[in-house]
């Protein structure tokens, strides 16, 4: 299905740029700074907000929307670029010749992978009311360079090897950018959209603050803008339960669904004074006990 200009402008400028080839060459903040793939640079100007989801070229001033870069970057038109973008026809038809040495100096890269045991990233998860040993079970300790200096980071896996990053300053990831499935052979799916909140799910679960079905499948999206590729796992499941943010774009997200004829049930009832459901975790414990629990949070 084609996506819409207001759906794809939703799609995260930085997801959309890392599966078409590109990464950040410094990220500081909601900032991501990147060689301008318009030209041959050694220091990169264009930066990518966050928070805004917008884009500026310090080197050409210009800058606008995912619509207004993907038009450039392919060198094509309003409808063309959502007609790639809907295809996810993104990769093969970049420029790569305008990209530099420094990109490719300065691109993520997994060093290393091991089992989580590094003390400041399990107390990161600790901070955020995790479980230590779900971080343990569902994660890695990843080591990963960008340019010439390494960092280290709380890894989570997708289906295509990558890596979803986050430590107290960092939040990013590696190529290729996919969803995860947590097959536990089950009839039972609960999707969410980040780990962070997979594993606040499975904290809450054990505290006996939700119940999920025994043995749940668990869809990590990991970005909103592949909804699309989850459409498939959705249907192959009994039921669907659906933790997703208390925001504009995870109402979107379920809009998306219901045009799809997913069928699911909406989970954001319990945790609806909070933005998502680390946000309800994080909170104090004795707050959380007064709320009245609503019908369904017994999955």
């Amino acid at each position: 299905m084609a996506l819409s200009f207001s759906e794809a402008k939703r799609i995260p400028i930085v997801d959309y740029l890392l599966e078409a080839g590109f990464e950040p060459a410094r990220i500081k903040g909601n900032d991501y700074w990147y060689y301008s793939p318009f030209r041959h640079e050694r220091t990169p100007s264009l930066k990518v907000n966050t928070k805004l989801n917008v884009w500026y070229d310090h080197g050409s001033g210009e800058g606008g929307t995912i619509i207004d870069i993907g038009m450039r970057i392919h060198q094509c038109s309003r409808i063309e670029f959502l007609d790639k973008l809907s295809r996810g026809n993104l990769s093969n038809s970049i420029q790569a010749k305008t990209r530099t040495e420094h990109v490719k100096e300065s691109k993520l890269e997994i060093v290393s992978s091991n089992d989580l045991t590094n003390e400041p990233l399990l107390s990161y998860l600790k901070n955020r009311g995790i479980k230590t040993h779900f971080g343990q079970q569902h994660c890695k300790e990843v080591e990963f360079r960008i340019g010439s200096k390494n960092y280290e980071a709380i890894g989570f896996p997708n289906r295509s090897g990558g890596f979803e990053l986050r430590n107290r300053w960092f939040k990013g990831s590696s190529s290729p950018k996919d969803i995860s499935f947590i097959d536990n052979g089950s009839e039972h799916l609960c999707v969410t959209e980040g780990f962070i909140d997979f594993l606040s799910i499975l904290t809450l679960n054990q505290q006996k603050d939700i119940q999920l079905p025994v043995n749940s499948n668990f869809l990590i999206l990991n970005s909103l803008s592949f909804i699309g590729r989850s459409v498939p796992i959705l249907e192959a499941h009994k039921s669907n339960q659906v933790f997703l943010d208390n925001d504009l774009a995870g109402r979107q997200a379920k809009e998306t669904l219901n045009s799809k004829g997913i069928e699911f049930f909406d989970q954001s009832s319990f945790y609806k004074s909070y933005k998502d459901v680390n946000d309800y975790l994080m909170k104090d414990p004795t707050a959380r006990s007064t709320l009245t629990r609503p019908k369904g949070i017994r999955l």
